[in-house]
């Protein structure tokens, strides 16, 4: 396809180094040097590794000698970025300074190997006539996009601030390739995959329009794995219709943007053709069997609903927010949220039958009844049970245990405070300063309000960014105007029954068509489960219908009440016993 003509503009290192002082300049010398690198020490290893490659991009070499060495390094770099992740990935959102320092090393050594790489591609343009040097710098160009892609998505997982002209790095690579006709020049990579210039390209493309912001760590390293073996599904075209969903500017620092988002499109602007993929998407979906997509181990139906909407149909804003001030007061997941609606009542209270009944205010306990305050203190003293919180989202409690040694005490869910940014009727964009909670990233359930005395309102995190000055802006979409706390345990055909587990109870909004639903933790419950639910001491019994979100922290289902069956359709004459058996046992 004939493209307009444009320049190519790559920033490249100095070359001011007339010899190394770290590891060699000699191939040989080089990999032993690699081979001899204390692997066990992870700090010392990449600190060597830091330097070598640093002085590598300065050193006065020829190309071909330059990419030798590049790919000698490569393995052991990507080897180290690999094992720093641990000290940086499931932390709070403000990372602690030692966890900063560790993502920023894994930033500067891929940085580096893409400076490195691009020099070897610039350089080579020379003599990019020679069939040899043609796939040397398409491989380099292609090292190169798929080091800056690491860094991309270390960005998002982080909510990091993308580096200043990655973008630009990115797009310029890219054109340098089309230009040369290098883009889809095959590129063998480690276990015997391949891959193309614009296939890696394609790939930093797709994560950066899946609305990154809205998923979890975990969800973005699948979604950047998946995206390795399905942008080969993904055009790239010349921007010229306004159907086009995505367009960006190969000449411009930023990332693509929805097609409605551009003020003007200019010649030269490309778009993002992911019909292909979609459709694929949505292909294997209907029929497992026939699988044309690979999907990572993990990649859940919740997930693969959001890319399936983010890369196949612009999702506008349903309302116009409004610049809005003032302190509101929130709780995070389904522990703490279950937690604070319930009048901060111990949870093996709602589950003990019988022995205490729902009150209508009863000093916001809603569970205790006629119990006064002194009463309730010496309660809580004899009960081990009272200050205790268990700290991970719907941990059961089985009731037979209950009454045993005193247990360790635990810090009890804590309510904090933060400014409004500004408001709409479906939620909020909030402001936090400082040190982030663990739970506040994206997906996690939380309650809201504006006043102490206010109702809570139940709401999800769906967007996180972190900011600047230490603190994050995030965003947060209202579910429902209240729920009831109730306990839930799944009840098992074989086996025993599920231990209790906290749950909440979203009323139904009969004024947008929405029913009744619950609030469940992600492990334990699953579409077609019957769920024995405890409220006020009373137990009643559902059954769980197909899910209507499901994130990390929790999942929503609509439900059937088994107190009131479904009709059943008359059998017709013919229909056999089997058949009798099967619609009998579904009820």
């Amino acid at each position: 396809m004939e493209h307009a003509a444009q320049s190519v503009r790559l920033k490249l290192p100095e070359q001011d180094l007339p010899h190394l002082t770290v590891g060699s300049d000699q191939p040989k010398k080089l990999q032993q040097w690699v081979d001899d690198l204390p692997v066990m020490n992870m700090g010392e290893t990449a600190r060597q590794l830091y330097e070598f490659v640093q002085e590598l991009n300065r050193l006065q070499l020829d190309s071909r000698q330059r990419y030798q060495l590049l790919e000698i390094i490569r393995p052991s770099i990507l080897h180290v970025c690999d094992s720093l992740q641990k000290h940086y990935l499931n932390q709070s959102l403000v990372l602690p300074e030692k966890a900063r320092r560790v993502a920023s090393l894994a930033q500067a050594l891929q940085g580096h190997l893409a400076n490195g790489y691009k020099l070897v591609a610039v350089r080579g343009m020379r003599k990019i006539k020679d069939k040899i040097v043609r796939r040397v710098v398409a491989t380099a160009i292609h090292r190169a996009i798929t080091a800056l892609g690491d860094t991309l998505l270390r960005c998002y997982q982080l909510y990091f601030s993308c580096p200043r002209h990655l973008w630009l790095e990115l797009h310029q690579l890219y054109l340098l390739a089309e230009t040369n006709d290098l883009a889809s020049l095959v590129i063998p990579e480690q276990d015997d995959r391949e891959s193309t210039v614009q296939s890696a390209y394609a790939r930093c493309l797709l994560l950066s329009t899946a609305k990154p912001n809205q998923l979890r760590q975990q969800e973005l390293a699948l979604v950047y794995r998946a995206a390795e073996d399905w942008a080969n599904l993904v055009a790239i075209r010349e921007a010229s219709s306004s159907d086009d969903l995505f367009v960006f500017d190969l000449q411009a620092d930023r990332p693509p943007i929805y097609r409605t988002h551009a003020s003007q499109v200019n010649e030269g602007w490309r778009y993002i053709d992911s019909l292909r993929l979609v459709e694929a998407m949505a292909a294997c979906r209907r029929d497992p069997e026939n699988q044309t997509l690979s999907f990572p181990k993990g990649m859940d139906d919740a997930l693969l609903d959001h890319l399936q909407q983010v890369w196949g149909a612009l999702t506008e804003r349903a309302f116009k927010r409004v610049e809005e001030t003032g302190e509101i007061e929130l709780c995070f997941g389904l522990v703490g949220v279950h937690y604070f609606l319930s009048g901060r009542t111990p949870f093996e209270a709602m589950v003990e039958r019988g022995t205490r009944k729902p009150s209508g205010d009863g000093g916001s306990n809603r569970f205790l009844n006629n119990i006064s305050v002194s009463d309730q203190h010496k309660q809580d003293q004899a009960d081990p049970w009272a200050k205790a919180y268990e700290t991970l989202p719907g941990e059961a409690i089985n009731m037979d245990s209950v009454a045993g040694p005193a247990r360790t005490e635990i810090k009890l869910p804590e309510s904090y405070h933060c400014q409004k940014v500004n408001a709409s009727p479906g939620g909020y964009c909030l402001s936090w300063q400082g040190n982030t909670p663990s739970l506040l990233r994206t997906g996690e359930l939380l309650a809201v309000r504006d006043q102490t005395h206010a109702q809570w309102m139940l709401a999800v995190i769906r967007w996180v960014t972190q900011l600047p000055n230490h603190g994050a802006k995030f965003g947060v979409e209202l579910l429902a105007p209240g729920g009831r706390p109730v306990a839930a345990r799944a009840l098992r055909k074989q086996g025993t029954d599920s231990d209790y587990m906290r749950a909440i109870l979203l009323p139904e909004l009969a004024a947008v068509g929405q029913p009744a639903t619950l609030l469940l933790p992600t492990v334990g419950f699953n579409e077609g489960v019957k769920v024995e639910l405890v409220e006020g001491g009373e137990p009643s019994r559902v059954q769980l219908l197909r899910r209507v979100q499901g994130m990390s922290g929790f999942s929503q289902y609509p439900f059937r009440d088994l107190t009131t069956p479904e009709p059943v359709k008359p059998l017709s004459p013919n229909e056999d016993d089997d058949e009798l058996d099967s619609i009998w046992s579904s009820l």
